[in-house]
């Protein structure tokens, strides 16, 4: 093979491998990004599983952080309404969309789903796909949907609650769970390569999980002893086969404490 024909093999094999990565173009940066509705009207609005046709732009501040491991390629937003789950699909969200920044979502053309109680919205799977939602997995499509409004932040303040005051409408919301302690016979917070579900109880008897990632950097340090805080968002699904309980997924070790 002459010099030439290589490096026009290596130009075309260059266009076929860079195929995978095209995406629709971009939206003007000067697009206006000012909602115009809250994150409770996409719970009223929309029944899971659909593609959203409104323009609607909402706002909320971010609660989660995949920093510690624990969140993956997803974060969460809330307002004084609601929460909503975003499928950004990247890795070191925490450095582009840190706990506290404001966010505005633009929400025309995304797909939503329900998991685990919580909403999520994303991209409109393909048709071989068995999700209702997909990652946007690239910051050229994230930032057609996403946009950070403020360089400023602020810290999220969690509603305080005993397990027994949990509800089905507070999934997706950052909250404190008092009083409680580890019963569980593990005594990681993780192992394996599942994500893992520790027992918490209060005095009265009530019981929560907290899910935990075993690629979490905190996975193998041991569960807490004695009563504790927990604070981390909240959902509802399977945490012992099918049997359905209040879950909450924590950003690192600091969300438990004394």
């Amino acid at each position: 093979m002459t010099r030439l024909h290589y490096i026009l093999f290596l130009v075309t094999l260059l266009f076929v491998g860079c195929d995978y990565d095209r995406f629709d173009p971009i939206e003007p940066t000067d697009v206006q990004w000012i909602p115009n509705a809250e994150l409770s009207d996409v719970r009223h609005s929309f029944a899971v599983a659909t593609t959203i046709r409104e323009d609607m732009i909402i706002t909320g501040r971010v609660t989660s952080s995949d920093e510690g491991g624990n969140f993956y390629r997803t974060l969460t937003i809330e307002d004084a309404t609601g929460a909503l789950e975003l499928m950004v699909g990247m890795d070191y969200l925490y450095r582009t969309y840190p706990v506290g920044s404001q966010l505005a979502v633009r929400l025309q053309g995304l797909a939503i789903d329900e998991y685990n109680g919580v909403l999520r919205v994303g991209l409109q799977p393909e048709k071989w796909d068995y999700r209702t939602t997909s990652y946007m997995s690239h910051p050229a499509v994230a930032d057609r949907y996403i946009y950070r409004t403020s360089s400023s932040l602020v810290a999220p303040t969690p509603e305080r609650l005993a397990v027994g005051e949990l509800t089905r409408r507070l999934c997706g919301r950052l909250v404190t769970i008092e009083g409680v302690h580890a019963d569980d016979e593990a005594t990681m917070w993780a192992e394996g390569s599942a994500p893992c579900f520790r027992k918490f109880r209060d005095a009265k008897g009530d019981s929560i999980y907290v899910q935990t990632s075993p690629y979490a950097r905190f996975a193998e340090k041991e569960l807490p002893a004695g009563e504790v805080k927990i604070t981390g968002v909240l959902y509802y699904g399977a945490a012992e086969g099918s049997r359905k309980a209040f879950i909450i997924k924590i950003n690192d070790e600091k969300s438990v404490a004394r």
